[in-house]
């Protein structure tokens, strides 16, 4: 799109569920905002030792470095996804158990510094990827996990998902290391 606006989507375009991160985007420039995501994670997370990116705040919970890691996950499965839409990809797609992709990636045995890059230069990749779309690809969509989503929701989504993991980070776990 030559500006860059990409409109949020509506409520058919996506899962109630994706709700919880595409309403967490405040109106603007999608594109500005995914590229100021992967400073903003670097600047929160890059200064932790590896001690500290296993800090769980509880039991059952996952580590920083394993939220980490699911935002890597993440970052992939749906810029995929919207490859896939963009160019009318024939097939519906599977979903994806975060739970299950954590566990088997082992993410603890990596560094902070480590995940942090990947998903820097993964952010830009996506960047990359998004910005080459013109306006009927972003309208475009396809059914994952069962449900219809839009290439244009799964922008605000990687939006307002980063957003949602940065704020856990914060309250959650940066918040009672430094306490």
């Amino acid at each position: 799109m030559a500006e860059n606006r990409v409109p949020r989507p509506q409520a058919g375009e996506h899962d109630a569920y994706f709700s919880t991160y595409i309403d967490r985007v405040v109106e603007g420039d999608l594109m500005v905002d995914l590229k100021r995501q992967a400073q903003e994670l670097a600047e929160l997370c890059g200064g932790l030792s590896d001690a500290e990116g296993e800090y769980r705040y509880g039991p059952d919970k996952w580590s920083i470095k394993e939220v980490l890691g699911h935002l890597v996950d993440t970052e992939r499965v749906f810029a995929f996804r919207a490859l896939w839409f963009a160019r009318g990809g024939p097939t519906d797609l599977p979903g994806f158990d975060q739970d299950e992709f954590v566990r088997l990636a082992e993410f603890d045995r990596r560094t902070v510094e480590s995940l942090v890059a990947e998903f820097v230069d993964l952010r830009q990749s996506t960047v990359d990827l998004l910005s080459s779309f013109r306006e009927a690809e972003w309208a475009q969509s396809g059914i994952s996990s069962g449900l219809p989503l839009s290439v244009r929701a799964i922008g605000y989504i990687l939006v307002g998902h980063v957003i949602h993991h940065q704020e856990i980070l914060q309250e959650r776990y940066l918040n009672r290391l430094e306490g």
